[in-house]
């Protein structure tokens, strides 16, 4: 008990390190080493690791890996005092890593479930000789974003892991509809009207954690048609943040373009950077806009900027994983230039003669047949035309096509036909 009082602040220090002034570190980086020194402590925790790309710790467990995210917990213990504060460190730490409790029957778990929405790569990096992380149990609706499922329990939140739903005896499909069917008991609280001239703007403000996970609710984005200038577009640059209006004001166009980069790019909870609307079907979809003017390539530049970044957290992982395997396989970049005439952002990605690589899916593709002989295609008609030279990858997310073999001379002088000129490239 004496260690947890010192580690909670409980029990005044000795003297001899009352004799040096104390280091000053961020409340952040005070509760991160808080929580790694009371993992390591923990008989039954080994290898206590910094996650890379968020704020969290990954451990072991008898053995078994877990990962535990702390911007939750640190915001529900930065304002409270010592005592309530280490009351609720002691709850999340025996959520995650005290002795097992008893685990959750699936009628007890179906009433705690929820969807959530995160980026493509999130919680998939591996720490150095460990190859493959845990999977999670997940669905692939938007791009480069995937849809989880969380257990939101009193003391912490877990993500439901594959193994859970075999303890449970359910399929994915009959969790996910659990989750929702939680969801729809929650989806319109906090929903607030923020400026009402000259256009509409709403936001969701309900302090649950689960902002952004409303637009996933079927329904919910498309409700907002009636209440906003033009067609709903919505931004969830956080996991607390959802702000949605209408595109038919293009002065707040630019504003949500604008918020969305600024709040993603200062987020450690940073979802996307990207804009979404709704299709005839009422479901989400990427916000696009034709032309090259200005609003046209300020969405753009939010979608290459998600892409652009999960697609490097891929490459990674992936030659993380490549190096431990031993696998010979080139992970090409996803790369992104600006065409000076006009400011547009075009993706691009390599095929070289002989290299066995993994293309990511970008606007164009540069086919290198030699030293000084490549030129750009189309990604589409390096699909159409060299199809039987590409495999995709159906475990990779963001997607993947893996090159198996080098064109024959007829296809590659069928893919030089097919070049394009990038100052007049235009996928629209």
């Amino acid at each position: 008990m004496g260690f947890w009082k010192k580690l909670f602040g409980l029990e005044k220090a000795g003297s001899e390190s009352s004799a040096s002034p104390p280091e000053t570190v961020s409340p952040r980086e005070y509760l991160w080493r808080e929580m790694e020194a009371a993992l390591k402590a923990v008989p039954t925790v080994t290898e206590v690791t910094r996650l890379p790309d968020d704020y969290g710790l990954r451990f072991l467990k008898n053995g078994e890996a877990v990962q535990m995210y702390l911007d939750n917990l640190f915001a529900e213990t930065r304002e409270v005092s010592p005592d309530e504060r280490a009351q609720q460190i002691g709850r999340f730490l025996s959520a995650f890593a005290g002795e097992s409790r008893d685990k959750l029957s699936w009628k007890e778990a179906r009433k705690r479930l929820l969807p959530v929405v995160r980026s493509a790569t999130f919680g998939l990096m591996a720490p150095p000789g460990e190859s493959r992380p845990r999977p999670m149990v997940e669905r692939r609706t938007i791009p480069f974003l995937r849809e989880l499922l969380v257990l939101d329990l009193p003391d912490a939140t877990m993500y439901v892991q594959h193994d859970h739903l075999k303890e449970w005896g359910v399929s994915e499909a009959k969790a996910f509809k659990a989750a929702f069917a939680n969801l729809d008991r929650i989806h319109a609280s906090g929903v607030e009207l923020q400026e009402e001239n000259p256009s509409p703007l709403w936001s969701v403000d309900s302090n649950d954690t689960y902002e952004a996970s409303r637009l996933l609710h079927p329904g919910f984005l498309a409700s907002f048609t009636p209440r906003v200038n033009g067609r709903p577009i919505a931004i969830i640059p956080t996991r607390s943040t959802l702000v949605i209006a209408g595109d038919g004001d293009p002065a707040l166009l630019k504003r949500l373009c604008t918020l969305a980069e600024r709040e993603h790019e200062a987020s450690t909870r940073g979802i996307s950077p990207a804009l979404y609307t709704v299709d005839d079907a009422g479901h989400v979809v990427p916000y696009r806009l034709a032309g090259n003017d200005e609003f046209a390539q300020l969405v753009r530049r939010g979608h290459l900027r998600l892409a652009m970044g999960e697609y490097a957290t891929q490459k990674q992982l992936l030659e993380a994983q490549h190096a431990a395997e031993d696998v010979d396989v080139f992970v090409a970049s996803f790369g992104v230039l600006v065409r000076e005439q006009d400011n547009r952002p075009i993706s691009w990605s390599s095929w070289s003669k002989d290299v066995d690589t993994l293309l990511p899916v970008t606007d164009v593709v540069a086919i290198q047949a030699g030293e000084e002989d490549f030129f750009m295609v189309a990604y589409p008609d390096v699909e159409r035309i060299a199809s039987r030279y590409l495999s995709f990858m159906p475990e990779l997310w963001p997607p993947r096509y893996r090159t198996i073999a080098w064109p024959s001379n007829a296809v590659l002088n069928e893919l030089r036909a097919a070049q394009v000129d990038l100052a007049a490239y235009a996928d629209d």
